[in-house]
C-alpha cells in the first residue's frame, strides 16, 4: 500500500496509502551531494561533485519528473534549473539532468547519474529488463536495471520526449514529445513513426 510521489520540490515520498500518513520525504539533491561517491557526471566522466563544474553545484535546484519500478527497484529522473558552471572563470547559465536508482524495499539509494538532458519521462520496460528514459537531446536511452548503466541511446523523431508508453505484453514502446510526431521502438529499435496533422471539421 505505499504511494510513491516526487515534485518540484525536488523530493520524493514515501507514503502509507493505507493509513494516509508519510513515511519518509528524501531531497533528491541532498542524497546525490551525500553519496557523491556513488554519482557519476555523464558529461565530464568525473565522480559527481569531483569538481566545481558540477551540474547541481553553485545554488542550482532541482525537481523530479518521472519514477518507475520493478518490484524490486525504482528509478527516479529529473532536473536541474539555475545555477551556473564556470569552466574558464566565466559564469555561464546552466541546467542539466539526473537519473538515480533506489532499492524499493529498504528505500536505499543505490547509484545516480548527473546528464546533460533533462529527463522528463521513466518507464521499465521488461522484455528487456532495462530502464527507459527520454528528455530534452532527442533521444531515449536504455540503463541497467540494476547498476544504472547506460547501455545504449536510440534517437528518436521529437525534439524533446515528453511521454514514453509501453505495451508489456507486446513490448512495443510508444515516443512522444515535442511536435507531431510518435515513434514506436520494439526491444531498442525504432520500427515505425506516425505524423500527425491537424484536421479542420
Amino acid at each position: 500500500n505505499c504511494v510513491i510521489t516526487g515534485g518540484e520540490d525536488g523530493k520524493m515520498g514515501f507514503w502509507d496509502g493505507k493509513a494516509r500518513r508519510l513515511i519518509e520525504m528524501i531531497n533528491i539533491q541532498s542524497t546525490l551531494e551525500k553519496y557523491k561517491g556513488l554519482v557519476t557526471n555523464e558529461a565530464q566522466g568525473k565522480n559527481f561533485m569531483g569538481n566545481s563544474w558540477s551540474s547541481l553545484n553553485n545554488g542550482t535546484s532541482s525537481w523530479v519528473s518521472s519514477m518507475s519500478d520493478n518490484g524490486d527497484w525504482l528509478a527516479v529522473g529529473g532536473g536541474t534549473e539555475g545555477g551556473y558552471t564556470s569552466m574558464t572563470g566565466k559564469a555561464v547559465p546552466n541546467s542539466a539532468g539526473f537519473m538515480t536508482l533506489w532499492h524499493l524495499p529498504t528505500r536505499t539509494f543505490t547509484s545516480g547519474c548527473v546528464t546533460r538532458e533533462t529527463i522528463n519521462a521513466v518507464v521499465y520496460n521488461p522484455t528487456i529488463d532495462s530502464f527507459v528514459t527520454g528528455g530534452n537531446e532527442g533521444r531515449i536511452s536504455f540503463w541497467s536495471s540494476t547498476t544504472l548503466v547506460r547501455e545504449r541511446r536510440s534517437w528518436n523523431s521529437p525534439a524533446a520526449t515528453y511521454s514514453l508508453s509501453l505495451d508489456s505484453g507486446s513490448g512495443i514502446m510508444a515516443v512522444a514529445g515535442s511536435g507531431d510526431l510518435l515513434d514506436c521502438f520494439v526491444h531498442h529499435t525504432k520500427t515505425s513513426h506516425l505524423h500527425f496533422s491537424a484536421c479542420s471539421n
